[in-house]
């Protein structure tokens, strides 16, 4: 017995568009594989980086333009914010993007200073 099943010509293609990332949920997942491996090499490097580089860098640029309290503060709650992240061990999913804050934070210190005396 055979049966034929005839089907319209119609035929309706249907394409499952891929869900695109945006940049920022791509970069909170790069953050978070890096925990595993990588999470006392990232303490290490912002620490250092912002207490060796950064931080005394933002403060010569506003001592050099006339040490204006607020940005005294500012330069300081970057390397605090830094500092009290890494030292609680939050993992690297917080501290990367904390870090890049900090960073954020003391260029527009420097960028203030030479507008506010």
């Amino acid at each position: 017995m055979e049966y034929t099943i005839s089907i319209p010509q119609t035929l309706h293609h249907y394409s499952l568009s891929k869900e695109k990332k945006s940049l920022a949920v791509r970069f909170i997942q790069w953050a978070t594989n890096q925990d595993a491996e990588h999470h006392v090499a990232w303490v290490g490097i912002s620490i250092t980086l912002m207490a060796a580089i950064f931080f005394p860098l933002t403060m010569a640029v506003i001592l050099l333009n006339g040490a204006g309290f607020g940005l005294i503060i500012a330069a300081m709650t970057s390397l605090a914010l830094v500092t009290i992240v890494n030292l609680a061990a939050i993992p690297t999913r917080y501290t990367i993007p904390l870090f890049l804050l900090g960073i954020l934070i003391d260029v527009a210190a420097i960028a203030a200073s030479f507008f506010i005396k």
